[in-house]
C-alpha cells in the first residue's frame, strides 16, 4: 500500500498538480491542513480516498483537528500540529501518538519536511509543496506499508 501525504498547500493549485504528478500511483492521500479545500481539489483529480484534517488557517469546524487512521495494520495520528506546539518541540505530539497507540504521527504547520523518531514512534512532516521554509525544496511524503510495517520518505518536487 502507498499513501501520499501533503500539507500546507495554501490554495496553490500548481503545487498540488506537481505533487499529484510526483506520486501518481498512491492508494490514498492525506492532507494535513492549510487549506482543507485543497483536499477537495485532490479528490477531484484522482480516484483514491482523500483524508484531511483542519489546520490553523482553516475555519470549517466540521473538519476535525486530528484523526486516527489505520492502513495495512499501521495506526497513525494525523494532525496539523499547531495544537501540539510542533514549531518548537514535538514532545507533546509524540506523547499524543503514544497515548493513541499509533506507530506514526503525521503533522504539518512548520512547512519544513522532517522525519524523526522517539522510541517506537515515527513523526513525519511532509513539508510544503508551495511554501517551504528554511531553504527546503517543495516536498510531499510517501508512506509505503508492507506486512504491517511503515516506510515513510520525503519526496522532493
Amino acid at each position: 500500500m502507498r499513501i501520499g501525504v501533503i500539507s500546507d498547500t495554501h490554495g496553490d493549485r500548481f503545487a498540488i498538480t506537481r505533487a499529484l504528478s510526483a506520486l501518481p500511483d498512491v492508494d490514498a492521500w492525506i492532507h494535513l491542513g492549510d487549506v482543507v479545500g485543497d483536499a477537495k481539489a485532490i479528490a477531484a483529480k484522482c480516484a483514491v480516498p482523500v483524508h484531511c484534517i483542519r489546520g490553523n488557517c482553516d475555519f470549517d469546524f466540521s473538519i476535525p483537528q486530528e484523526e486516527i487512521l489505520e492502513f495495512g495494520g499501521v495506526k497513525m495520528l494525523i494532525c496539523h500540529g499547531h495544537q501540539y506546539g510542533v514549531r518548537y518541540d514535538r514532545t507533546r505530539l509524540f506523547y499524543r501518538a503514544e497515548e493513541c497507540g499509533c506507530a506514526l504521527a503525521l503533522y504539518g504547520h512548520t512547512h519544513i519536511s522532517m522525519l524523526e523518531a522517539s522510541g517506537a514512534i515515527l513523526a513525519l512532516n511532509p513539508g510544503s509543496p508551495s511554501l517551504p521554509r528554511e531553504g527546503r525544496a517543495p516536498s510531499v511524503a510517501l508512506i509505503r506499508i508492507e506486512n504491517g510495517e511503515a516506510y515513510p520518505e520525503i519526496k522532493l518536487l
